[in-house]
């Protein structure tokens, strides 16, 4: 029977309690803080020791345990805004062993995958050190009969076991090898290590009294773990055991926990920056506004109410520009649900122009496209229109007063990207200085025109979701060029 203990609960959940209680091979039992005396063995027979978030001093528990039970899985929960700190004290902390696994937790989430997944690794760690044990194998009345019972003790092991030589050839393999190998295993052929681990090659110097190497490969997209380790058969004939135990799910697992922990991460410091953005540049124009306000009601002059209205029209305005600039980025970061449709570019240039054409008249600009080479990209169209229309209303803020503003935009397939190019003879940009803000957000590198200074940081933001990047060329006084990289999304998505 497996069996989990678990402190800092209260009481295990009913949506794992449940789930675990179903499977009768599984036995839950609490227990208070352990002892500092390791030779109490309350964990001597464990499979998981899980540690709940109302833990005290959660490392002196995670070394304890080590202690008591250097097999058995640890798992640490920890609250969201607690994770970060009690996965560093743990990563840093010593004498905690590898088998330590600590998850962001909430109430009511359901960890009885983790659990049952922690309990299958412990049984597997058993197995390899029960192997390992036995390193000596007497010479049986003939070589064969001694291969012969040799894997008889191998066959019903839970993880793979293969038998090779020094020269690496494979002499016998149990059920668990063949499973993950099926035809390369056949043993009818001389089968070596190289036909079984192409491009890894490891160094067979070692006697029996070498340490084991242990390593993780990736072997026809699984992961495996392995382990080596030296035996005699019979005197000066060395030969080697190599245990394979299949982890790809366990690293699939981890490589999402880790995804989500950096997403999070993420996702906290822009909401820093959030609040100090909201805090800093709404303040302005709000006070701006509160004064002007009550300077306007005190006044009873029409011609000076109306010079009071003006800068409270123009901070209207440019809040109204950075609440709209603050909902796409929101947008940008949610979960799509927008369905992938081929998407025009000169469909959506032309819906876009409806809207600037008459500033382009105003300041004598012109804009051209040529989109021959990649009419339409499959893609998310409010996307596109995000992308065009800031790239396009950057170009028309920022132009020179010297000359007529000339915008380009083109298209054209490379590889599995469709790049759109955004050309334009503008003030250009200091890239040596000003790169590394380009695309933050609420950064403007300029003060010749009103914004938000969110316009580049959507657009960069569009295209790195979805898979693409940016490049961005400009030279003071001659213009900026934007080359977006669209990686072609299946409509099927």
């Amino acid at each position: 029977m497996s069996k989990i203990f678990y402190i800092g609960f209260g009481e295990i959940p009913d949506i794992v309690q449940n789930k675990l209680s179903s499977n009768t091979s599984i036995q839950l039992s609490p227990i208070t803080q352990l002892s500092s005396d390791i030779h109490k063995n309350t964990l001597e027979e464990a499979d998981v020791f899980l540690i709940g978030p109302l833990t005290i001093n959660v490392l002196q528990q995670v070394q304890r345990a080590y202690q008591q039970n250097p097999l058995v899985s640890i798992i640490v929960l920890a609250f969201p805004e607690q994770y970060q700190q009690t996965k560093q004290s743990i990563q840093f902390g010593h004498n905690v062993g590898k088998n330590t696994l600590v998850i962001p937790y909430q109430l009511g989430k359901d960890i009885s995958e983790v659990l049952e997944s922690a309990i299958k690794r412990t049984q597997q760690r058993r197995s390899f050190v029960k192997i390992q044990e036995r390193t000596i194998y007497p010479l049986a009345a003939s070589r064969d009969t001694t291969f012969h019972n040799l894997g008889i003790f191998l066959e019903n092991a839970p993880i793979g076991a293969i038998v090779f030589n020094k020269e690496k050839k494979i002499i016998s393999a149990n059920l668990k090898a063949k499973q993950f190998f099926g035809r390369k295993l056949d043993l009818h052929y001389h089968v070596k290590w190289s036909d079984l681990f192409p491009g890894e090659d490891y160094s067979m110097q070692m006697d029996s009294d070498s340490e084991p190497i242990h390593e993780i490969i990736k072997v026809n997209n699984q992961f495996l773990e392995i382990n080596i380790s030296p035996f005699l058969i019979e005197n000066n004939k060395p030969h080697y055991l190599l245990l394979i135990n299949d982890i790809t799910r366990a690293v699939d697992v981890e490589n999402q926990l880790k995804s989500k922990i950096e997403e999070l991460e993420f996702l906290n410091r822009e909401l820093d920056e959030f609040i100090n953005v909201v805090s800093h540049d709404f303040k302005t124009p709000l006070t701006s506004i509160g004064l002007l306000t009550d300077l306007a009601l005190k006044e009873s002059s029409s011609e000076k109410l109306t010079s009071f209205l003006t800068p409270i029209k123009r901070n209207c305005n440019k809040l109204k520009d950075q609440l709209k600039g603050l909902t796409t980025l929101v947008d940008i970061k949610k979960k799509r649900s927008e369905k992938v449709e081929m998407v025009n570019f000169q469909q959506i240039l032309n819906e876009i122009l409806s809207e600037d054409n008459e500033t382009l008249k105003e300041i004598n600009g012109k804009l051209i496209s040529d989109f021959s080479q990649a009419p339409e990209v499959p893609y998310f169209t409010a996307h596109i229109n995000s992308l065009l229309s800031n790239l396009i209303n950057n170009a028309i803020k920022y132009r020179r007063q010297d000359v007529p503003l000339l915008i380009e935009v083109s298209s054209r397939k490379e590889k599995d990207y469709t790049v759109l190019t955004v050309k334009d003879n503008g003030i250009g940009i200091d890239l040596k200085k000003n790169l590394n803000l380009l695309f933050q957000p609420f950064k403007r590198l300029t003060e010749q025109s009103t914004g938000s200074g969110l316009g580049l940081s959507i657009v960069k933001r569009i295209i790195e979701q979805n898979h693409g990047y940016l490049e961005v060329f400009s030279e003071i006084g001659k213009g900026t060029e934007f080359k977006t990289y669209l990686k072609n999304i299946n409509t099927e998505d």
